[in-house]
């Protein structure tokens, strides 16, 4: 024979199917009458599979006839290729004839499919999981995919094997000679194909031509789908070389002989199919390892997917036109549709075996039995029950544990997505932005939108977020959500103290749930889906466990936000609002507080207080912070403030002052004293030549004095710490300091020398610099200019607060 392989089969056949529903079927027939008995059943069953999802792509996307090429090559190798006659690029387009109407039940084009077929195709991901080479090529006429599978070892012919079961429509055996020729008639409602030996055998041989096959009952039939526009025959031509991979066929393996399958639409009615013909009787039986679908082929499928092929396998074997899966569906009264393949007809004339006999609700398996062909037992159009239930308890074992898979994937997905929320959730503090990401985050995984209220102390709720999927339409969903006479107000209303409820309104469905937290209720989150959509238990449960935890996340954020309002008044309450104008002085101050403070009161403060002799000022720092160091300080000015007016002289007010603080440290939790340094300078009436001041140090750093002429120094004598030691251990000196025309004195606090840039803190002599530099500026200027030095050597994280008090006398002239 011509381009015979080394055992004397054909290497390569060929067969052209129209687009039509009945193809993907009329494909697996091929390949199960050119490679039965040739390869392995693994590497079958992941042909039958890889050419299913690929006809059925070629039908539905392309809508042209589909080419199927398949090569046996010696080398243990099977190469097939899938062809359509679609100019666009993979990917690039979804082909849809037709009119154009928008009646999708009348359009055998519709999302469902044509005649039934799925449109989630997964051609390119199974190729790319089960073949150990594949590729595509395009050209001006189409374009094509091949794919490379390698055929495990087979035994030989006179070794034992078990026989396969059928019906009698597709041969138990296939070819396995060298002088073996097949011939495949598919008389179907849409195709038929003709697969023979190209050399003409002799007359008296007991072999049949295709001609004379067809002459014995292989009648084709009518396409009802392509209509009369649809050739009798699609010419077929040897695949072109650019379409085959390097070393196949006509690309340097040696001549092949093309077999090539014609269709046509010529006589018969509708639902005639003739059986698969033998030119001879195979040599013996062919080895068949005892399971439906190969371990590899399942690993690379979804459950649906399983069935997909276990139907498949179900119509190759049974004399039936057709069958489909259906199980009931969660979301809408019509079954769900698993799959289906061939012709299908009225629901009635079908086979129904459940998946289950025990559960109605896992799904039937429906077969249209066909009787032009032998059946069981011989008789016309019987199926074998007990081999259809086989399977079907394989259906039900694969949609279950499919379900049990997204189940769990469902459940991981909403462990995940509630660990990232509270991930979210936890790290803000501030109220605002907790309720903003509190509304994008179910967006859009639950539902299209989503509206978050708090409730007032009357009751009442009130919009505090909005988000929605498409971010011009958040106006009218304030809009909509603030509408108190509203359905979703008034459901928000009617929400109670249930965690979650589901509600019916005209835009659509909306699950509330409530944010409650430490036995309070502190509002409502609002999530709603467009009309005609629904929630399920799931989208419940996971709203509830989101509100749940979003509330703690909101209480913290308020409880927060209160805190820090009270420690910024109580803050705000150690220094003087304003400073007060004092006759020939310049005041500057500033304030810098320690990025790491939080809620926590610093300790330092500053006062300029009036008196009977004058203005007297004072900084000072309480060691620690929080309310211990408030209370300190508090307790500190007010004792400067009382004898300050009382016309007390300083020294005697700073020992008055450590006699206090000493005598307050059993007050406190664990009896552990706050100390505090002072600085206070008191001011005489200005004169001519300037302003005398003295100067008393309680444990508090040097003052800088900075002169007119740019020169600066360190003034005062350093004295006792205030709340540590008896009064006849404290020691306050004062130093008087005369301040000239221009003259400034900085006071400040250790948070400034204290400011760590490492390991290496600014210090006296880098501060001493920085007031130099701040030679010739008014009062507040020097101030802003000594905190910006702390702050900047501190890279913006001062560790400790910062007060800065200036003096200055205004230059003459």
């Amino acid at each position: 024979m011509d381009g015979a392989g080394l055992d004397g089969r054909p290497p390569h056949h060929t067969i052209t199917l129209p687009p039509a529903a009945e193809s993907p079927r009329s494909a697996r027939r091929f390949l199960l009458s050119a490679l039965r008995g040739t390869v392995d059943e693994d590497t079958l069953d992941s042909a039958l599979l890889l050419v299913t999802e690929l006809v059925t792509n070629v039908v539905v996307h392309a809508g042209t006839p589909a080419t199927v090429d398949v090569t046996a090559e010696p080398v243990g190798e099977l190469t097939i290729q899938v062809r359509d006659l679609h100019p666009v690029r993979i990917g690039a387009a979804r082909h849809r004839p037709g009119n154009g109407g928008s009646d999708s039940a009348n359009d055998p084009f519709s999302e469902s499919g044509l005649g039934g077929l799925r449109e989630d195709g997964r051609g390119l991901a199974l190729v790319d999981a089960l073949a150990s080479s594949w590729g595509t090529a395009h050209g001006a006429g189409g374009k094509s995919v091949w794919f490379r599978l390698t055929a495990a070892a087979q035994p030989a012919p006179d070794e034992p094997g078990e026989p396969l079961t059928g019906s009698g429509n597709v041969p138990q055996d296939g070819p396995s000679g060298p002088d073996t020729d097949v011939t495949l008639d598919t008389s179907t409602p849409t195709s038929t194909a003709t697969v023979a030996a190209s050399t003409p055998r002799q007359a008296g041989s007991g072999e049949r031509t295709g001609a004379e096959a067809a002459r014995a009952g292989a009648v084709p039939a009518a396409n009802p789908i392509a209509g009369p526009t649809l050739p009798t025959a699609v010419p077929t031509d040897p695949p072109p070389p650019a379409a085959f991979p390097p070393g196949h066929g006509t690309n340097g393996s040696g001549p092949a002989t093309t077999h090539t399958a014609t269709t046509g639409a010529e006589g018969g009615g509708p639902g005639r199919r003739a059986p698969v013909l033998l030119d001879k009787a195979p040599a013996g039986p062919v080895p068949r390892v005892p399971r439906i679908v190969s371990r590899s082929t399942a690993r690379a499928l979804t459950a649906e997917g399983e069935v997909a092929e276990l139907l498949a396998q179900l119509v190759d074997t049974q004399p039936v036109t057709g069958g489909l899966v259906h199980r009931p569906s969660q979301d809408d009264p019509r079954p769900e549709v698993v799959a289906s393949l061939g012709g299908l007809g009225d629901a009635g004339a079908a086979v129904a075996i459940p998946l289950d006999p025990t559960q109605d609700t896992l799904g039937e398996v429906l077969l249209w039995p066909d009787p032009t062909q032998p059946g069981y037992l011989g008789q016309p159009g019987a199926v074998d029950l007990e081999r259809v239930e086989l399977v079907a308890r394989w259906m039900a074992l694969a949609l279950g544990g499919g379900d049990m898979r997204q189940a769990e994937e469902r459940r991981i997905g909403m462990l995940s997505f509630l660990a990232e929320a509270s991930d979210l959730l936890a790290g803000s503090l501030e109220l605002e932005h907790t309720l903003s990401m509190l509304a994008h985050l179910p967006v859009p995984r639950l539902g299209r939108w989503c509206a978050v209220y708090l409730r007032r102390d009357d009751g009442n709720p009130t919009l505090a977020a909005v988000a929605h999927a498409e971010e011009a339409a958040e106006p009218a969903l304030s809009d909509t959500a603030t509408d108190l006479t509203g359905p979703l107000m008034i459901a928000v209303r009617g929400a109670g103290t249930t965690p979650v409820r589901q509600v019916s309104t005209p835009d659509g469905p909306v699950l509330v749930a409530v944010l409650r937290a430490r036995r309070r209720v502190l509002g409502m989150v609002a999530v709603g889906r467009d009309v005609g959509g629904s929630f399920t238990a799931d989208d419940a449960d996971l709203l509830a466990d989101l509100a749940r935890r979003a509330a703690f996340a909101v209480d913290n954020a308020r409880l927060y936000s209160r805190q820090v309002e009270l420690a910024d008044g109580l803050q705000a309450g150690l220094r003087p609002p304003v400073l007060p104008e004092i006759p020939g002085l310049d005041l500057g101050a500033a304030y810098g507080a320690a990025q790491s403070a939080g809620l926590d009161v610093g300790g330092d403060f500053f006062d300029l207080m009036p008196g009977p002799n004058g203005w007297t000022v004072a900084i000072g720092d309480v060691c620690g912070k929080g309310a211990e160091a408030a209370t300190v300080t508090g307790v500190a000015r007010a004792v400067l403030r009382l004898l300050t007016g009382q016309a007390t002289p300083v020294g005697q007010i700073l020992g008055d002052l450590n006699r206090t603080l000493r005598d307050t440290a059993t007050a406190y939790p664990h009896g552990q004293p706050r100390f505090c340094t002072l600085a206070t300078a008191s001011l005489a009436e200005p004169t001519q030549r300037g302003v005398h001041l003295v100067l008393h140090l309680a444990g508090h750093p040097q003052p800088v004095l900075l002169r007119a002429d740019g020169t600066a120094s360190y003034v005062g004598v350093p004295g006792t710490l205030l709340g540590v030691l008896d009064d006849d251990e404290v020691t306050f000196p004062s130093v008087d300091v005369e301040l000239c025309s221009g003259d400034a004195l900085v006071l400040y606090t250790d948070g400034v020398v204290e400011a760590r840039a490492g390991r290496e803190l600014l210090g006296e002599q880098r501060l001493l610099e920085a007031v130099v530099d701040c030679a010739g500026l008014s009062a507040q200027g020097i101030a802003d200019r000594v905190r910006a030095a702390a702050d900047r050597f501190a890279g913006g994280n001062l560790r400790d607060d910062v007060a800065i008090v200036v003096l200055r006398t205004p230059a003459s002239g």
